[in-house]
């Protein structure tokens, strides 16, 4: 790879880190400002979806936090196939079929972990507008049951 595909391809995991350590700071602050705001009511009071919000919050917290350790189980298990990938430049794989079997499963593993993390990415991202549309709902039901 060129030293400027490089360059763009650790753009491109800085931003991606950057992107879920934002939403992990959004998602702990709606999950503080909703418990702020139901501060004093009652159980009974508190209209479900905020309840539903908060917990959709908790798990696009956990969601980030295990993203993050998937992507960082990826960059190293990405790390490790190159380093197979070099040495394999030096043997001759046609004499070695074991040693080609064992770097084509590394790849696939590599693939698989990238993958599962940005799974977690995705489903982070729609678990916090999902909060956020469940805390509008009830919102709009507090507000309903004051009028």
């Amino acid at each position: 790879m060129s030293e400027r595909g490089v360059s763009l391809f650790l753009e491109h995991l800085k931003g991606q880190a950057q992107f879920a350590y934002f939403q992990l700071g959004l998602t702990a602050s709606a999950i503080a400002f909703a418990i702020h705001q139901t501060d004093n009511q009652a159980l009974r009071d508190t209209p479900w979806p905020t309840g539903v919000a908060v917990a959709l919050w908790a798990g696009s917290f956990a969601l980030g936090c295990f993203g993050l350790g998937a992507r960082q189980n990826a960059l190293l298990r990405n790390a490790k196939y190159l380093f197979m990938l070099s040495d394999a430049d030096a043997i001759q794989l046609q004499h070695h079929p074991e040693i080609a079997k064992a770097i084509k499963e590394a790849g696939q593993t590599v693939e698989e972990a990238g993958e599962r993390s940005l799974t977690r990415f995705r489903w982070q991202l729609w678990t916090l507008f999902g909060g956020a549309l469940f805390y509008i709902a009830g919102h709009l039901m507090d507000m309903a049951a004051v009028s």
